[in-house]
């Protein structure tokens, strides 16, 4: 698995990911919490901070943050809105600073895309302090029909492109290894729902972000397979939706697990 740069997202990446206010709001609070319990006044390294999603609120609570990516156009709009905020294009496995450098690391929405995730939590302990917290967080949702849809399109882009984007998978493979590296340094490991949503989407959504690549998932489908699984995919969601244009609420909650490095 290479490493995956969002830059070719950048301009649409906070207009297509965003998070409710209430939801965003009681995630970084929850992160900001975690984070006092280790330093009253925490510094904290996130990696793949992207556009700042989720540092900039993070910024606003006090956090003292540092972020790092590989996309210096994501990077550039991060720098846009919160310029006081330091960054640097690095790697996760290789990191531009010093050892125990922060009061934690945090990785959102990063830790199932990387090549070497169990490297990228090493190196993030290296840059941890002895009793600080390494934090893991991700989005969640219900079983629902917007699976079905997903799991109707990935088994069609098996077939058609010879291309596997189960992205679902890769999220239990970086659960696991979170929970392993913390059990490996005798880190206790706790997990809390920050927030809970409920997102809504149309099959006609699903097929537009589909053919636009909105979602790395899909970066790897060639232009040549796109319309045949277009065409076969469309009237599949249509039935499994309901229609194409029928509003589908699905629910989805926010996971956070940390580990606390031994002191």
């Amino acid at each position: 698995m290479s490493r995956i740069s969002f830059d070719r997202v950048a301009d649409c990446y906070d207009a297509t990911r965003a998070l409710p206010p209430d939801a965003l709001a009681a995630i970084t609070g929850g992160i900001a919490r975690a984070l006092r319990d280790v330093a009253p006044a925490p510094s904290l390294l996130e990696v793949g901070v992207g556009t700042g999603r989720i540092a900039v609120p993070l910024a606003t609570e006090g956090i003292r943050l540092t972020g790092i990516d590989i996309a210096p156009a994501m990077l550039a709009h991060l720098r846009a809105k919160r310029p006081e905020v330091a960054i640097a294009l690095a790697d996760a496995t290789s990191l531009p600073f010093p050892s125990a450098t922060f009061d934690g690391v945090l990785f959102v929405h990063i830790l199932h895309l990387l090549p070497d995730p169990a490297a990228a939590l090493r190196a993030a302990q290296a840059a941890t302090r002895s009793d600080g917290i390494l934090l893991y967080g991700r989005t969640d949702h219900a079983e629902h029909p917007r699976r079905q849809v997903i799991a109707r399109a990935r088994a069609l882009v098996r077939e058609i492109a010879g291309v596997d984007v189960a992205s679902r998978e890769r999220n239990h493979t970086a659960d696991r290894t979170f929970a392993d590296h913390a059990r490996s340094v005798g880190a206790p490991l706790a997990q809390a729902t920050l927030a809970r949503w409920v997102e809504h989407f149309s099959g006609r959504g699903l097929l537009t972000a589909l053919a636009n690549r909105t979602y790395s998932s899909t970066w790897a489908i060639s232009e040549a397979a796109m319309p045949e699984l277009l065409r076969r995919l469309t009237p599949q969601v249509d039935a499994l939706c309901g229609g194409l244009d029928r509003s589908i609420d699905s629910p989805a909650a926010f996971i956070l697990l940390t580990a606390r490095l031994p002191g």
